[in-house]
């Protein structure tokens, strides 16, 4: 493996893991936490208007700052994603382990590995017009793909294509191969 990619590769007996890290937008992480800075500003004025009248908490106000939490929750959680997210797959004897997590907390999902195949690389349209517009935010489709029985999954929106394509090629070979010590 070169070692000028963002895939971390580590091969032990047994074991066989590839850990990528979340796809940094700087554009939309730095938006992000100045943005959360505007957020608490106004969540901080609509706490102060909330005040009491004859009927009790002003109803408007109680649904705007719910729905201001709600998007305040998918933003933080966005930055998490970009600062600190994780993808890896991990080749066991029997399983597959996929995960996208934070802090070690998110999805993982366990695969039978005989029914893992067909790892390729697909170019992802990462713009803001006309691409995933998740993936400013890191999130998305990857650009390694794999078959697991009659689904796809996919992984590595952070990896260039040429790093994409040669690991689809690596993965190929060690989801055949049962031995991982090469």
């Amino acid at each position: 493996m070169l070692d000028n990619g963002k895939a971390k590769i580590n091969n032990t007996a047994g074991n066989y893991t590839v850990s990528i890290p979340s796809k940094k937008s700087w554009f939309a992480l730095v938006f992000g936490t100045v943005w959360m800075f505007g957020w608490y500003m106004g969540f901080s004025t609509a706490t102060n208007l909330s005040g009491t009248n004859d009927t009790g908490i002003d109803t408007f106000i109680a649904v705007w700052l719910v729905m201001w939490c709600f998007g305040g929750l998918f933003v933080v959680s966005m930055l998490l994603w970009g600062f600190f997210g994780k993808e890896t797959i991990e080749f066991r004897s029997q399983n597959v382990l996929l995960s996208k997590t934070v802090f070690g907390i998110g999805i993982k999902k366990t695969l039978v590995k005989h029914e893992v195949k067909n790892f390729r690389f697909e170019k992802i349209n990462e713009s803001i017009f006309g691409g995933s517009k998740w993936a400013v935010w890191g999130v998305g489709p990857g650009k390694v793909k794999f078959d697991y029985g009659f689904k796809t999954y996919s992984f590595g929106l952070a990896l260039d294509d040429a790093e994409a394509n040669y690991l689809s090629d690596e993965l190929n070979k060690k989801c055949s191969n049962t031995n991982y010590s090469s």
